[in-house]
């Protein structure tokens, strides 16, 4: 079978479509990536619980401590679940639920 100038076109135009679609995936699930990961560490470093990341809480983590001004959208030295919320939205367009606030035990 001889493949004409058309079918040719159209394969090239057909590969470059995927070409360009497989990036956007990668770049996708990167993000998903980041955004939950975040919001383990926002867990993790909160020792206290109370649902407040203070500066000192953060201090030594290469993830989210170098980040913490620009989560820290009003500038008052805590980030706030909301806040970092804010930030994985405005930073990678992804969607996610504020880190769960700690269950009560009913001591």
């Amino acid at each position: 079978m001889k493949l004409t100038y058309k079918h040719k076109a159209a394969a090239t135009l057909l590969l470059c479509a995927l070409a360009a679609a497989a990036p956007a995936d990668d770049k996708t699930a990167y993000d998903q990536r980041v955004a939950a990961r975040l919001v383990t560490l926002f867990q993790a470093l909160d020792r206290n619980a109370d649902g407040v990341l203070t500066r000192e809480e953060s201090q030594g983590d290469l993830d989210l401590g170098p980040r913490f001004a620009a989560i820290d959208i009003n500038g008052d030295g805590t980030v706030t679940r909301e806040e970092l919320q804010r930030y994985i939205g405005q930073r990678y367009g992804v969607r996610s639920e504020p880190p769960a606030a700690p269950a009560l035990s009913g001591r």
